[in-house]
């Protein structure tokens, strides 16, 4: 071996043995894996002395009894010369768990296997989604409860401090069912894998203003754009924007709310507005939204919908701006790739 193949092969043992992540090479002997070596965390994880198991058959030390089938089928696969990827349970000095598995192919019935370890993250994923499930519910029928009681007070009440109270409470506790709502949707688009396309913008503006103005009667909902003008996006979009005008009447505190559309291109990009008359989006939420302040207990936002609208931006590698004019209302503009027509 010469001196430049003997320092490649220093780096790659150095790199072998530096990786959290459990790793095993190994040969196949009749389409089975024997160790030829393991780095420190293989050890670590699944607790036998790395001297002591070569030349061990590895599906025999790790691989459950439920699990042998599956592993002679990724063991085929390495034998052919193919690559594979899985989430695995294989058994520890811990019991078993849960990996994320990677076998790659070298040479003539040699490869190494990759495993990292995510026990403990879908533990975690899976406590939180019943959590959600039940905070979920929960909170939607006492909400309704709250909602009804509420409704009650108000036609029943016999001074105009109690309905005022009661008012207050029904309030509230819409506000609440905004933000459960907001989250959901949270959830559902986070949850989704992005397919970025061509999409035509004003066919969803409209359905977008159409939705709103039977949502939200007392408001003025205008559109200025072209007809043609397509964006790279998905099927998210009029979330994003249901959200901007959703977010431009709800917190508008004037007799006659207004919420204009605006779309304007230059040869690569689309800047799409929505300007309102309103009170204006606090500077503590602009800031901490566009990553211009970090978030805290006490600073965070007063709602999803601004978090849902930069998310989306994100997720079409657009930009997000918010600005408060000084005669009032907000200006929240999106940038995003123009696609061909």
């Amino acid at each position: 071996m010469n001196p430049a193949e003997t320092a490649h092969a220093a780096r790659f043992k150095q790199l072998f043995e530096q990786l959290d992540d459990a790793v095993v090479e190994f040969t196949l002997v009749d389409n089975e894996p024997i160790i030829l070596d393991t780095n420190r965390a293989f050890v670590d994880v699944f607790g036998y002395d790395s001297e002591t198991v070569i030349g061990e058959r590895l599906n025999e030390l790790i691989v459950p009894d439920s699990q042998q089938t599956e592993a002679a089928v990724f063991d085929r696969r390495t034998a052919a010369g193919e690559s594979n990827a899985a989430v695995v349970k294989r058994a520890t000095e811990e019991g078993n768990r849960k990996f994320v598995y990677r076998g790659v192919p070298y040479a003539d019935n040699c490869g190494f296997a990759i495993y990292t370890d995510i026990t403990e993250q879908t533990r975690r994923e899976r406590h939180l989604d019943v959590l959600q499930r039940v905070l979920r519910h929960n909170l939607r029928n006492d909400l309704n409860i709250v909602l009804g009681m509420a409704d009650m007070i108000v036609e029943n009440a016999e001074t105009s401090q109690t309905r005022e109270a009661a008012a207050t409470i029904k309030q509230t506790a819409n506000g609440l069912s905004r933000l459960r709502h907001e989250a959901k949707t949270v959830e559902r688009v986070l949850g989704d894998s992005a397919t970025l396309k061509s999409v035509a913008l004003e066919p969803v503006v409209q359905e977008v203003v159409e939705a709103c103005r039977l949502r939200f009667d007392e408001a003025t909902i205008t559109v200025d754009m072209p007809e043609e003008m397509c964006v790279i996006a998905d099927n998210q979009l009029d979330i994003l924007l249901e959200n901007l005008v959703e977010n431009a009447i709800e917190h508008n505190d004037v007799s006659d709310p207004q919420a204009r559309i605006r779309a304007t291109a230059t040869d690569t990009t689309v800047t799409l507005e929505v300007i309102d008359n309103g009170p204006g989006i606090p500077a503590y939420e602009r800031q901490i939204v566009t990553g211009e302040k970090k978030i805290t207990p006490l600073n965070h936002g007063s709602g999803l919908g601004l978090w849902l609208v930069k998310w989306i931006t994100d997720t079409y590698s657009g930009r997000l701006e918010i600005e408060t004019v000084d005669r009032g209302g907000s200006v929240v503009r999106i940038l995003l790739d123009r696609a061909s027509n």
